[in-house]
This record gives C-alpha cells, sequence and structure tokens, in this order.
C-alpha cells in the first residue's frame, strides 16, 4: 500500500468516505483499491508485509555485522 495524492474523486473501499481529486489517499496496488486517510486498513500488517520486514532487517544486521559497522 502506498501514500499517493488523488488523481481523479472516489471513495474508499472500506468506509465509503469520498476522496476527493488532490487529496492524500493510501492505494493497494495488489487488489487496486483506494483507502481514505483515516481508515483502519492500515493499522492491519499482512503476515507477508511482516516476513519482508524480518528479512530486510535480517539482512542488514549482517550486513553491517560483516562490515564492522
Amino acid at each position: 500500500m502506498k501514500k499517493i495524492t488523488a488523481k481523479f474523486n472516489s471513495k474508499c473501499a472500506e468506509t465509503s468516505k469520498a476522496i476527493k481529486k488532490g487529496e492524500v489517499m493510501f492505494y493497494d496496488y495488489s487488489n487496486k483499491k483506494a483507502y481514505h486517510i483515516s481508515t483502519n486498513k492500515l493499522n492491519e500488517v499482512s503476515e507477508d508485509e511482516k516476513m519482508c520486514t524480518a528479512n530486510e532487517d535480517a539482512y542488514f544486521d549482517n550486513f553491517c555485522y560483516n562490515n564492522n559497522i
């Protein structure tokens, strides 16, 4: 999910709130849905996102250890 500026009027997929052109919103590219900036969907983190973050953290920790950082 990415924070973007709305290019046209739409409505939130979760709350049905209006999203006006030019407002900041969140867009989920995987399911092609727009979400209002105040939606609860942002608090939910999928298992894939958790695993990706854990892998990135482990890679960085390993890099630092190997380079004495």
